[in-house]
């Protein structure tokens, strides 16, 4: 037999569809945002107490679960912020956090079936491209993924694209006790 030895690299994402709170649906839908190159965001605003608090509540169980088959104790919302997509608008391909426990997570709001698709594409992209996953935007559908995943909001065909994002770190005990 040959001494060929081989390790296969795998990205996961995961997610779910959640019932979001109606609190958290509204907050939403009535948050202050500010016009950016490609869309509008609540991203550079001082951080928001109450979205981050319903958002902690709709997604905890969820992040919980997959934290732990991670191999990790618990996890920290580091911030959260909300983005609407007009017609044509979109978010060109970026990453979040670098390092191993950094998450980050999209909850769609509201949207309809023309609302622009998110691709997640393989670590090393654009440089080493072997592929994409695209998921479709439904009410209540929350994707958790590694910040060091490119990613890209899909131009919008429609008025109804509007999102909760954020970022989480995952913890080990050790981290509690510190």
């Amino acid at each position: 037999m040959s001494d060929i030895q081989t390790h296969n690299f795998v990205t996961s994402i995961y997610y779910k569809d959640l019932n979001l709170s109606q609190e958290l649906i509204e907050h939403c839908l009535k948050k202050e945002l500010d016009n950016v190159e490609e869309n509008r965001t609540s991203f550079f605003r001082p951080t928001d107490e109450t979205l981050r608090k319903l958002t902690l509540d709709a997604v905890f169980e969820f992040f919980t679960e997959v934290g732990k088959n991670l191999g990790f104790d618990g996890l920290r919302l580091d911030n959260t912020w909300v983005q609407k997509y007009n017609i044509a608008e979109q978010h060109r391909v970026h990453v979040h956090g670098l390092t191993i426990n950094e998450y980050s997570f999209v909850c769609y709001i509201d949207c309809t079936e023309n609302s622009g698709s998110t691709i997640f594409y393989n670590i090393g992209y654009p440089y080493v491209d072997t592929g994409y996953h695209k998921i479709k935007p439904k009410v209540g559908r929350c994707v958790l993924f590694p910040g060091s995943v490119p990613h890209e909001a899909q131009a919008n065909k429609d008025e109804k694209r509007i999102i909760v994002s954020g970022n989480i770190t995952f913890l080990r005990k050790e981290q509690f006790e510190a």
